[in-house]
């Protein structure tokens, strides 16, 4: 029995592991693709391109789990139907139960993984983007300026050209072009630098000794000494946090509906991965005509159903529409339930307590040879 158990541990470990890479690598490359589109529409910085990546990946990490548990059960195990390593199981005495127990064992140690991840890590790293997102709009125009480079703010408004940056605060040979709709302005100097106001906040760029048009065919001309442009960053004050990176502990001992509808959806990440892991045991007994893949469909539907399922519940939770006591567990109980369901069809005991049934309500027909004696 331990030999078996360990060989249908090994099988499952391996295919998680083939299952995760080729899930992780799909959400990588969407993620990374956002973040480039993000990057060449100006709205967040290019240094911070690789940090978004891998903040975002940590938060997905919580979804990807469950998912690739729940498959990699059911591929390992549909093999074994399908090359008819159950029939010879079987013939050992280890049946649909044993398989349970092998799964269980593994359960254990993908809970304390699954806890860490949605518990911790990932309001960790939700936490980290909010800030990282605060700061790139207290410094907005700002971060973006590149020397040698045209730099567009405002969805292209702004247009602004530095030569040389000889310090962050400093530009050479600077130039900016504002489109104000029915007019436009352009200001050009040698020097300008970033003033930042210490009572506002706010963030300037003074040009020095430079001149200013104004207006197109028919256009404007001044000569200044010191001319500030107010930039759109300003001083990154406190902010409040979204409930998804609040730390757990903090929502535990709130009472604030959207806080426990957080709290309960990150515990229900957990529960997810349990009862869908428990589901593919059974889900996963299949005709060795059928084929490995026979219900990969029919896993990804349930896993959608029931994670939409917990958004649907989330949101009820936080409009008030249902108690915090039903929360999200009437979820729970309708995939245990249908685990149950499954598992009692498998190991057949519908079956067995029907032919009981029938051996009560008719008499053998050695009774009946005795009452006609």
């Amino acid at each position: 029995m331990l030999i078996v158990r360990d060989y249908i541990i090994k099988e499952v470990l391996r295919t998680f592991i083939g299952v995760f890479v080729v899930l992780f690598l799909i959400i990588l490359s969407t993620q990374f693709l956002k973040a480039l589109s993000a990057v060449a529409d100006g709205k967040i910085a290019l240094d911070f391109l690789f940090s978004l990546i891998l903040l975002k990946n940590i938060e997905s990490l919580t979804l990807i789990i469950p998912l690739t548990f729940f498959l990699s059960i059911l591929l390992a195990l549909s093999r074994l139907y399908k090359d008819s390593e159950m029939i010879a199981f079987s013939a050992c005495g280890i049946g649909p139960d044993s398989l349970l127990k092998s799964i269980i064992i593994l359960i254990f140690s993908f809970v304390f993984l699954e806890i860490g991840l949605s518990m911790i890590l990932a309001p960790w790293a939700s936490n980290k983007l909010q800030h990282a997102e605060e700061l790139f709009k207290s410094q907005a125009d700002l971060e973006l300026i590149t020397a040698g480079q045209f730099n567009l703010a405002n969805n292209g408004k702004r247009v602004l050209f530095t030569e040389k940056m000889p310090e962050p605060t400093e530009l050479k040979n600077v130039f900016l072009h504002v489109d104000n709709g029915d007019s436009s302005s352009v200001m050009a100097s040698d020097d300008a630098k970033i003033v930042i106001d210490s009572k506002q906040g706010a963030r300037y760029i003074v040009f020095q000794d430079g001149n200013r048009y104004d207006g197109s065919l028919d256009y404007r001309f001044i000569k200044f000494k010191d001319y500030g442009v107010l930039m759109k960053g300003k001083q990154l004050k406190r902010y409040i946090r979204d409930r998804e990176s609040l730390p757990t502990i903090e929502l535990w001992a709130s009472n604030k509906l959207p806080y426990i509808a957080e709290l309960q959806w990150r515990i229900s990440q957990v529960l997810m991965m349990v009862l869908l892991a428990i589901i593919a045991v059974p889900l996963s007994k299949t005709a060795p005509r059928q084929g490995r893949y026979g219900k990969m469909a029919l896993a990804i539907l349930l896993y959608i159903a029931y994670s939409n399922l917990l958004v649907v519940a989330m949101n009820w939770i936080r409009k008030g529409v249902i108690s915090p006591i039903m929360g999200m567990w009437w979820v729970h109980a309708l995939f245990l339930l249908l685990f149950f369901i499954l598992f009692v069809r498998q190991m057949g005991w519908l079956s067995s307590l029907k032919r009981k049934s029938n051996n009560v309500l008719h008499c053998p027909d050695e009774f009946d040879e005795l009452v006609d004696n």
